[in-house]
């Protein structure tokens, strides 16, 4: 869709096609003798490495127009995997976008991917479950566990953290929930985010499906929700620091002594018995 020709002040030189994984990517990039991160490489007036992206195709072309001089290797590569990832059910809709040229930058491009999957799945089916936080405050030897309602005060950076998590470079977690082929074939899109519920920060995962479940699709959903939570995304999330006032928060998706995972509709029933959470 689009290659890369890299070269480092060496005169190292890489020519590569892109999407390419951004560790991947690195790695090449590194054998060939050019050392510096494509995270930090201005596709643009790079002092250290010049890039030149090119093209073989219209869509292709019309690719390389979404970027600035802030942009820089990763996004292309980043943008690439995108546009050749999208589902099909939007395919059609998004390459005549790109051709009539509807996105000035690869954040208006990047929004309008998610827009139209989820859009693509009206059925929309809401999942929460319970949060845990352990804070560091720099003092005591071990973390402190903190309650829900403590989780309610850092709301906003919870959500950005768990928000930078789920990456642009990463793809909707929806491909990476397709064991049950059902499942596979409707589920569209799936969000991991926050709420507050009556005081309480809960984990809300956003489902969005073409039409609804079975009610064995609907069971092999939530194992697939379940496992993300404790051995996916969760687990790396739960591994990275958040930032706050009184030290570095961690939080889970899943280490709640009392767990449950449950619908919109199912929420109420489960809330009584964890108002101590």
């Amino acid at each position: 869709m689009i290659r890369a020709k890299i070269t480092g002040s060496n005169g190292a030189t890489l020519e590569q096609d892109l999407p390419l994984a951004i560790p991947q990517l690195h790695q090449e990039m590194y054998k060939a003798g050019i050392a510096k991160s494509p995270r930090n490489i201005l596709l643009k007036g790079d002092k250290d490495v010049n890039v030149q992206l090119s093209a073989d195709s219209e869509i292709g072309n019309r690719l390389l127009r979404v970027f600035s001089k802030e942009d820089t290797l990763a996004d292309a590569h980043i943008v690439a995997f995108a546009v050749s990832s999208a589902r099909e059910e939007i395919l059609p809709e998004l390459e005549q976008n790109i051709i009539h040229n509807q996105y000035l930058t690869k954040e208006t491009l990047l929004d309008d991917i998610r827009d139209m999957t989820q859009a693509a799945g009206p059925v929309k089916l809401t999942f929460y479950c319970p949060l845990v936080g352990q804070l560091d405050d720099g003092e005591c030897d071990e973390y402190i566990d903190v309650g829900s309602g403590f989780l309610a005060a850092y709301q906003d950076q919870i959500e950005q953290a768990i928000a930078d998590e789920q990456a642009p470079e990463m793809g909707d977690m929806a491909q990476y929930m397709g064991s049950n082929p059902g499942v596979a074939s409707k589920l569209m899109s799936a969000v991991w985010t926050v709420e507050e519920v009556d005081g309480k920060l809960l984990g809300r995962i956003d489902c969005h499906l073409k039409e609804p479940l079975t009610p064995e699709e609907m069971a092999d959903l939530r194992d697939e929700i379940r496992g993300q939570c404790s051995d996916g995304l969760g687990e790396g999330f739960e591994q990275r620091p958040i930032s706050t006032d009184e030290g570095d928060l961690y939080v889970s998706y899943w280490n709640s002594d009392d767990y449950f995972l449950c619908t919109a509709d199912e929420l109420e029933e489960h809330m009584e018995p964890h108002q101590s959470l």
